[in-house]
């Protein structure tokens, strides 16, 4: 699998943005503008992954001490059930040995009527190496539970700092621990 940065070769973003529209909610997802601006950011990292010179996916992540956020993780729907997802993470552990990655997926819980596919979404990752972190946010109003990577669990306190770190003081207001 080919891995390509956004860092050096711009023309990356054509393939990213429909995938980026199609693969998340409009209430998960920052208005694109946003997203270009975070992945020209110096502490993060938009990575793409072409198999046989043909787009597969792409994972957006920043970075913040020994952290990293896993802010998107995408496949391409033909490319989907693949095996592409796995291998996009193990190339993402491989590249970041030294750095515990962190995500946020989608709460699981009986009232959401997509409750198995958050299921499946979050036991994919659990099968890729994730462990939960039993931590659940309130990030920009949609609420999230959390897993990662690594060599240590992660606090609020870290990925507020992380998200403060990269996004400044909109977190403020839009951040929150859920209890």
């Amino acid at each position: 699998m080919q891995v390509i940065n956004y860092k050096d070769n711009h023309k990356v973003i054509d393939d990213v943005i429909p995938l980026y529209l199609e693969a998340f909610p409009e209430d998960e997802r920052p208005q694109v503008f946003i997203f270009k601006r975070t992945c020209k950011r110096k502490n993060s990292e938009l990575i793409t992954f072409y198999e046989n010179n043909e787009f597969v996916g792409f994972a957006l992540l920043s970075f913040y001490e020994d952290l990293a956020y896993l802010y998107f993780l995408a496949v391409s729907s033909n490319k989907r059930n693949q095996g592409f997802g796995a291998k996009i993470l193990k190339s993402l552990f491989d590249r970041y040995q030294d750095t515990t990655i962190f995500l946020l997926h989608e709460e699981i819980d009986n009232k959401y009527p997509d409750n198995e596919m958050r299921k499946r979404r979050k036991g994919f990752y659990l099968r890729n190496g994730f462990i939960d972190n039993k931590l659940k946010v309130n990030e920009f109003g949609v609420t999230y539970d959390s897993c990662y990577h690594g060599s240590h669990i992660v606090s609020f306190e870290q990925y507020y700092s992380l998200m403060r770190h990269n996004v400044g003081k909109l977190v403020e207001n839009n951040i929150k621990r859920v209890a």
